[in-house]
């Protein structure tokens, strides 16, 4: 019976939702705090200079992003070979990338950010409030990057509720810093979007010291001292880059592929980018059980491979699609009957721009839909080591058919109507979703990466294996 491949037994669900449920919250929490930092900036009618600001931030991330995705390939395999002494050399690398990886976006944003804000939107007044924006949240590129060095390390070992709970704890640092640096409440001085800054550097920093803390006082299997993290042979470097650079691409492709969409919405002006930036927030807290269905696959794929188990991870696979199915007849319906309750919530300025928010929340629906079935087979290709053909999938097919269809209708087609682009630019997801399902059948992304890793001494860095 096909059905009966896409249903796991009771040991899946629960070893799954152990991963998910924790991952879920902590991206609920995540999502709830960007919403509630939009809220809060709406109220001051500045959501256009925050959002067009994150821009930057977003592009950081998504390197970012790339980087801990690739090195976790290799986390969560070593954990699954209990192969503890490169796991910890792993972690080392990663941190070390990450913090490579915010520098570069720092003096980035240093030198070049007014140029890079006027591509997104051609209005003083909003770059000039974007540019008060990052002078303080540009600093906090360096604990958010390093925080996901930790996250995904959790997320290797499955305590992903360890993540969980420091993300309760900084969400309410955080909602309680932008409470009283942007309006000035408890005796601090009112900063306004200046303390929307500030408030993100502070609790990002707040969160990665409680990381630091807790793994060490906790002893957790991936930290170790200085010579057993930083200590790299050639080999090694050159075997887990080869799997990360792939990825490093793609997904820096991915995010400025985003801010390409940002550009061409940005051509219907500031209203029309208001309603989209408030509708892409809601979006966003649905794509909490997106990434939680995603690292929960790459989580158990990724230990099913380390061990050799080739028939699990294929049948893992398969359940995580029937998830997948469920939760995406949930979230349509869900966004359909509440959309409007949602963007109630935001202090909008008009009775227009809060209905074309509605409908983008609705649009929008179905990306996220798309995105549940596409991130099974991105998760699966990625924990086989598939990456090269993941960059294909993912940035290539962006690029290609997402913006490529996007720019044509509005610059050469001329439609007038955000609704409509959005709408007919899922065709983007489709022709994923298709070559994407094939590739997964085909069975080739099955690999153990980590008995291929050259632990010889032949370079400066050194390692002893």
């Amino acid at each position: 019976m096909l059905l009966r491949r896409y249903i796991g037994n009771k040991s899946f669900y629960t070893q799954s939702a152990k991963i998910m449920i924790p991952l879920a919250i902590q991206s609920i929490l995540s999502s709830s705090s960007a919403i509630i930092d939009t809220m809060m900036v709406s109220w001051t009618g500045k959501v256009t200079a925050v959002g067009t600001a994150t821009q930057l931030d977003a592009l950081m991330q998504a390197t970012a992003f790339g980087i801990a995705v690739g090195i976790n390939i290799f986390l969560v395999q070593y954990f699954g070979s209990k192969d503890y002494k490169n796991m910890r050399k792993t972690f080392g690398l990663s941190l070390i990338s990450m913090f490579v990886n915010a520098l570069v976006w720092f003096v980035i944003s240093s030198f070049l950010a007014e140029q890079l804000l006027y591509f997104f939107i051609n209005d003083s007044l909003v770059i000039i409030d974007a540019l008060e924006y990052l002078k303080y949240a540009m600093w906090s590129f360096f604990p958010t990057c390093l925080l996901l060095s930790f996250t995904f390390a959790y997320h290797s070992i499955q305590k992903t509720y360890i993540p969980l709970y420091i993300g309760i704890i900084t969400t309410i640092i955080h909602i309680g810093l932008n409470y009283m640096l942007i309006f000035g409440y408890f005796g601090f001085p009112e900063l306004g979007i200046y303390g929307a800054g500030l408030s993100v550097f502070l609790s990002q920093m707040i969160s990665l010291l409680i990381h630091i803390f807790y793994a060490y006082f906790s002893k957790q299997v991936f930290l170790g001292n200085i010579r057993e993290m930083f200590t790299f042979s050639r080999g090694f470097i050159l075997t887990v880059y080869g799997k990360v650079y792939p990825l490093v691409i793609n997904e820096t492709l991915f995010g400025i592929g985003n801010s390409m969409f940002v550009k061409a919405f940005g051509y219907f002006g500031k209203d029309v980018l208001e309603s989209y930036y408030v509708g892409n927030q809601i979006a966003n807290l649905f794509y909490v059980v997106v990434n939680g269905i995603s690292d929960a696959t790459g989580a158990m794929l990724g230990a099913s491979l380390g061990k050799k188990d080739y028939d699990k991870a294929s049948r893992e696979a398969d359940y995580f699609t029937g998830i997948a199915i469920v939760s995406a007849v949930t979230i349509i319906a869900t966004i359909m009957i509440f959309s409007g309750k949602m963007v109630d919530l935001f202090s909008l300025s008009r009775p227009d721009i809060y209905q074309l928010a509605v409908i983008i929340v609705k649009v929008l629906s179905i990306k996220i839909a798309f995105r549940l079935y596409n991130v099974i087979v991105f998760s699966a290709l990625r924990a086989g080591g598939d990456s090269k053909f993941l960059t294909l999938l993912d940035s290539g097919i962006m690029w290609s058919v997402g913006i490529g269809s996007t720019f044509i209708m509005v610059y050469i087609l001329k439609i007038d109507s955000i609704v409509i682009v959005l709408l007919f630019g899922q065709l983007e997801q489709l022709v994923r979703l298709i070559i994407g399902f094939k590739r997964k059948s085909s069975g080739i992304w099955l690999n153990n990466l980590v008995h291929k890793i050259d632990y010889s001494n032949n370079n400066p860095c050194g390692g002893n294996y």
